[in-house]
């Protein structure tokens, strides 16, 4: 099976909100003298983590499926290529948030920037995957969507 795109977007956004919310959370923790120092410790573990989990999103394009995930892997996605009904380039309003997002009207997938590719599947439903290189991603479905059919 070869792959017709692969790119992987650093989650340069997520990284540092996190990064800059775990460290004021744990300036919390450590001026607290209090038994309920741990908190805001946890709290600033917790969003560590989060920035590991979300650092990056990665989007593979091969002859099946589009695949994509999050920083090590922790959320895996799948789609075969005959779901799609169609993929183009968007952006998202700021308002949409990154992240995982369940909307009204779409789901997105975002670690940083407000670009993404919609993917309009058969059965009605959207998916909205964020990148860095929209048009790269764009033509990348495309080719495997032409080889699909």
């Amino acid at each position: 099976m070869s792959n017709h795109y692969e790119h992987t977007q650093p989650g340069t956004l997520m990284i540092v909100t996190l990064a800059v919310s775990a460290l004021v959370c744990a300036a919390f923790a450590y001026s607290d003298t209090s038994a309920s120092r741990w908190i805001p410790g946890a709290v600033a573990l917790g969003m560590i983590v989060l920035a590991w989990l979300f650092s990056s999103l990665t989007v593979v394009v091969n002859d099946k499926e589009v695949q994509w995930y999050f920083g090590p892997g922790a959320w895996n996605y799948r789609m075969a290529l005959s779901d799609i009904e169609s993929a183009q380039p968007v952006r998202n309003s700021w308002i949409n948030g990154w992240g995982i997002r369940v909307g009204p009207s779409f789901r997105l997938y975002n670690v940083s920037g407000l670009d993404a590719v919609e993917l309009k599947l058969k059965n009605g439903d959207i998916r909205r995957i964020g990148t860095d290189d929209p048009a790269g991603l764009a033509k990348g479905l495309a080719a495997a969507l032409q080889t699909a059919s």
